[in-house]
């Protein structure tokens, strides 16, 4: 079968926007991959450039450093346990920290990549049996993995130096997700935001710990009425006041079957732990956030809201967002989020419990790997089950991929205050992977935000919330 993929080549492109002459450059290398099951991955690290990790066989891989201008600095090869997959990396600013393991089991193999002079550290470390990894970050020589066990949500600790690991106090007496799991590397510490109970006793909760692993503060956000906060990111503002960013909905759809649905946008203070403020911004308010749709959709969907507002009723949507980290910009906090939802299939089941040759199906490419991250063997799909409004398989009906429609990008001030927003058409993207697809690059007030698609670059470039440059595409 080798023969097939002789010249098989992964191509790696970067796109550079130059702000100065609002003109577009690119530049281009290809890699000839070892054999037909070789992956390679690409781990950006921001000025320094670009990571690129093959797994070259069942026990070892190769990485090689590019800096922005697509030069080689160097090249190396490693070895990890037996039958261990490449299952996500972090980047703390200074080093990369790769995690490679097997589905549901309790040992890991951390490579530390020093992307400077190019050398690895490899470590090992053991949690208990059957957890199903969800969340991987690191930084300063110590990891975090939060997942779950039995339907439950675990927190593990390993200082990697020391050789000490400990499951962090995460005990809840309802139901309970991780939504996220973030590194703060100026208060050296780690906030986990989970989503604690359903309907009628659902709130956020925000635990934070230090980089020794002992707890440092709790915050609790609890739902108005109507209005739930379905996710947050939190930023410092200085040293005792923090702003948390994410999107919300109504209450009630908290215990429905599809899940529920961002309606918007909440800002909230917060100093001390302790809530000051908090500012709904409801999609519909948004000037842009309908400007995807077709001329006739966006006619349509404006009346209905309009008329809704009449009669002095909502409008629900039915969105799901993806929230970026938000960036501050001139004493401003820039949010990005990527709408999407689950699409399906109707499929004839098989005596293999899937349709013959289907996605899932054990005939699948081998560059497929179902069982290398989130839960269940559904794999490579977000983990944060109630929000993202995965469902499973029934007979006749399965998960098709992610769909992802536009992306929504504002600009809000340290009162919470809305500035602007805007919006970018995201043009045939579906995919297995539920991750980030746009990039925005800030240059003072201008904001690139850019995406791939179908072997196609797109940009869209905005100054305060204004488009100056349309929606365009470059091979």
């Amino acid at each position: 079968m080798n023969k097939y993929f002789k010249n098989f080549y992964l191509v790696i492109t970067i796109f550079v926007v130059n702000f100065a002459a609002i003109s577009q450059t690119s530049k281009r290398i290809e890699l000839p991959l070892a054999n037909s099951n070789s992956e390679m991955f690409n781990i950006p690290i921001g000025e320094k450039g670009v990571i690129l990790l093959s797994q070259t066989s069942s026990n070892s891989f190769n990485l090689r450093k590019y800096n922005t201008d697509l030069e080689q600095d160097w090249n190396i090869n490693g070895t990890i346990g037996n039958n261990l997959d490449y299952v996500t990396h972090c980047y703390d600013g200074k080093h990369v920290y790769l995690l490679f393991s097997k589905y549901k089991s309790n040992s890991y193999e951390i490579i530390k990549v020093f992307p400077g002079p190019g050398f690895i550290e490899k470590y090992q470390i053991f949690s208990i049996d059957k957890v199903e990894i969800s969340d991987f970050k690191a930084t300063n020589n110590v990891v975090f993995l939060s997942g779950m066990v039995k339907s439950s949500p675990i927190l593990f600790y390993t200082d990697l130096v020391n050789k000490k690991s400990k499951v962090l106090p995460t005990a809840f007496k309802t139901n309970a997700e991780i939504q996220s799991m973030e590194i703060d590397t100026l208060k050296h510490q780690v906030n986990i935001t989970f989503a604690v109970g359903r309907v009628k006793d659902y709130q956020l909760i925000i635990k934070s710990f230090g980089e020794d692993g002992n707890a440092i503060s709790e915050i609790q956000l609890d739902p108005e009425q109507e209005k739930a906060m379905m996710n947050g990111k939190l930023n410092n503002m200085n040293d005792s006041t923090q702003l948390m960013f994410g999107t919300y909905g109504f209450k009630n759809t908290l215990g429905s079957q599809k899940g529920p649905f961002s309606q918007g946008i909440y800002q909230t203070k917060i100093s001390a732990s302790e809530i000051i403020n908090t500012k709904y911004y409801d999609f519909t308010d948004f000037k842009n956030f309908f400007a995807f749709l077709s001329p006739k959709q966006r006619e349509r969907q404006e009346k209905k809201i309009k008329d809704k507002k009449d009669k002095g009723k909502d409008t629900k949507l039915d969105y799901r967002m993806l929230v970026h980290d938000v960036v501050e910009n001139n004493g401003n906090y820039i949010l990005v989020a990527e709408a999407f939802y689950p699409e399906y299939k109707y499929m004839n089941n098989s005596p293999f419990g899937f349709g013959s040759f289907d996605t899932f199906s054990p005939f699948y490419s081998s560059f497929y790997n179902p069982y290398r991250w989130g839960y269940g063997n559904w794999g490579l799909y977000s983990p944060f089950s109630n929000y993202y409004g995965y469902r499973g398989n029934g007979n006749r009906e399965i998960f098709d991929g992610w769909k992802y429609t536009h992306a929504i990008i504002a600009a809000f001030d340290k009162q919470g205050n809305l500035l602007w927003d805007s919006n970018i058409e995201l043009k045939n993207i579906k995919a297995q992977t539920l991750k980030e697809r746009v990039k925005s690059t800030i240059n003072g007030n201008q904001i690139t935000l850019s995406y791939s698609s179908n072997g196609e670059i797109y940009t869209q470039t905005i100054d305060n919330g204004k488009v100056i440059e349309q929606l365009k595409s470059k091979p």
